[in-house]
Order: C-alpha cells, then structure tokens, then sequence
C-alpha cells in the first residue's frame, strides 16, 4: 500500500508531491490517518536548512499530527483502532514514517493521546511541537527543572520565583506563560509587543514589557520588577543573537539561558566574559523530555479540556495545495508575521 505526500526531495528547494510506502506499526506504535498537521518555524529550517533530516532525503515535514487510528502495533492497549487521537511526530527519525504532511503517518503511543472531547483534530495539531518545547524548558532538569505540576501534590511553592519569557506573544511564548502559571511562579514577566497584553495577561503573564521599547527601557522595567533578586532565569523563545538576554541576567548569581534556536555563539560569548551562565539549547521531542514524556501525554488532555491551555490561531490549508503550504513556509523564512497553518492531506475535515 502507498499513499500520497508532500516531499522534500532537495535541501533548499521546492517541495514535490510524490508518494511513499505506507509503514506498518511496531511495538508501540500505532497508524493514523492523519486529518491534520499544523506546520511550524523548524519545518522551514527542514525545508531550507536540513534541520533534522538533512542527511536522510527524500523526507516529509510535519512534527503536529492529528488523525484517526488505522492500525495498531503490539504494547498499545490503551488506543484502539477509530481513536482519535493526537501526537509529536518525529523529524530526527531515520525515516519519514513519523511525519505530518503526508495521508499516513506512525504514532508513537507514549507520546500520543486520545482527542479530548469537544475539540476538532485541528485544535489538537496545534500542541504538541509547542506545548512540548515549552514544558520541556520549565520541567526538565536540562531547563529550569520546576517539579513538573502533573497531580495537585506535586506543586512547590514559587510564589517568590521569578522568570522571563522572551517572545510570549509566539505560540511556544505563550504556552510557556500557561505552563508558568499552571506551576505556580510568581513573576511570570514576558517581552512581548503591548497590543499582546491583554491576551498575555489573560494567559497569566503578570508583567508585559514591550519588545518595541529600547533595549535600556527593557532592561531597566524588568529590573524594577525584580528588584534586588535580580533575574536568573531567561525563556527566550524567539533571539537568534543572546548578547542582550544574557546581560539581562544578574551577576550575583548563576543564571539559567533557554534558547530555541542553535547555542553555540551564546555559549561562547558566556565562556569569553567568565560569566557564570548556563547556555541550554531545548528541543521539543519525546527523547529530550524523557522522563517526562509518558506523564506529560497522560495529563495533557486533561490540561487542555480543563482550559489551563488554550488552542494556539491557525489557518487552515485543504489538501496538498503544494503553493500555498510553500508560501506559508516562506512567511517564517522571511521573517513576516505569521498565523500557523494546519493542512488536511485528505481535504475538508
């Protein structure tokens, strides 16, 4: 059996429709249908760069995918075939098997969950990839290692912490303000522009400080927010270039850098200024958030039905319409303001 996908078959250049081998599930996994995938700024990179996958073309784009179960592999008692689900696909996967933009896709089960009631396949595509990154950066003890909020009882105490969250008006921004809040952290500060706010705040910033201010207003409101503790603990999801996040961070005591695009020249500039700062590059897949990961997809739903995250904008694309999806991810590379969109490989949903 073969089904249809959307390929990039050259780093660089234009993607191909084509078609692919549908794979059987192993142990497990399991076969979906996939109804929606929602396509984000690391499949731009895929696409233009080879985030991921460079060294193993043809593959297909795709890490948010929604569907309908076809099949199921040994080791997955909990799903059923007709399930529908939702789940983080796979871009550093030897094969494309565990990708979005394509009429199949494999799930692993660990890191996958049943629809909650009342939501459409696309309101599930947009929260794993994002979602995941975001928990990653506040839970794992390779970010700032909060005990992660999965039962009542395991909440601490972090009225008096302080963080800030670079680009909380992005997706990853804005779940990484919800998951603060569902963690409890007192000063939940964002930069973000103004016209945000009102959202922000809603979502559970405490302070908004506007990125169109000058980078002294910046630095000097986010110090009378924090006052004489200082800041030492930096989400940024949007810098490319950290010399500004870093002198962001106080001097009396070590501080803690989350960055979602490549750390190295951060990392450098730390060691070069004998700053006591740790550089860590977070990465939203199921193998950077272990152990977490099975907890983290069995409380996710219920996170999601229960409103303490909300459903990211999208746009919606109806089948593989190879020129619009391209232009959609065009809009990152050229650095335009963009509202995500979530494709259906079988049309209308």
């Amino acid at each position: 059996m073969t089904h249809q996908a959307i390929l990039v078959e050259e780093i660089g250049k234009p993607m191909v429709l084509g078609s692919r081998q549908t794979p059987q599930p192993q142990p497990g996994q399991f076969l979906v249908r996939v109804q929606s995938t929602m396509l984000l700024p690391h499949d731009t990179y895929g696409r233009d760069g080879g985030l991921f996958f460079g060294d193993r073309l043809p593959f297909v784009i795709g890490t948010n995918i929604s569907g309908i179960i076809e099949s199921l592999g040994p080791n997955t008692a909990s799903f059923q075939v007709g399930d529908r689900v939702f789940g983080l696909g796979n871009p550093a996967s030897l094969t494309p098997d565990f990708s979005g933009l394509q009429e199949y896709a494999l799930l692993e089960a660990e890191a996958s969950a049943k629809i909650p009631n009342g939501f459409s396949f696309d309101q599930a595509a947009t929260f794993p990839v994002n979602v995941i990154t975001s928990i990653g950066a506040l839970f794992h003890p390779l970010g700032f290692g909060f005990p992660a909020p999965f039962h009542e009882s395991d909440k601490t105490d972090e009225k008096d912490t302080s963080i800030l969250i670079i680009g909380g008006g992005s997706n990853v921004g804005k779940y990484g303000i919800q998951l603060a809040r569902l963690a409890g952290i007192g000063k939940i500060i964002t930069i973000a522009s103004a016209a945000n706010e009102g959202l922000l705040k809603e979502l559970g910033a405490t302070h908004v400080v506007d990125r169109h201010a000058s980078e002294f207003e910046i630095a000097s409101q986010i110090q009378s927010i924090v006052r004489e503790d200082g800041l030492d603990k930096i989400y940024d999801c949007v810098s490319w270039d950290y010399t500004f996040p870093i002198g962001l961070l106080s001097t009396k005591t070590p501080g803690a850098l989350l960055v979602l695009h490549p750390s190295q020249e951060a990392e450098k500039f730390v060691k070069e200024k004998g700053l006591d700062v740790r550089v860590q590059f977070i990465v939203g897949t199921s193998e950077f958030l272990q152990p977490l990961t099975k907890q983290v997809w069995e409380c996710l739903p219920g996170w999601i039905e229960e409103g303490k995250l909300a459903v990211a904008n999208y746009k919606t694309i109806e089948g593989f319409n190879l020129k619009v999806i391209e232009e959609s991810l065009d809009s990152y590379r050229d650095g335009k303001p963009v509202t995500p969109v979530v494709v259906h490989p079988w049309g209308e949903v």
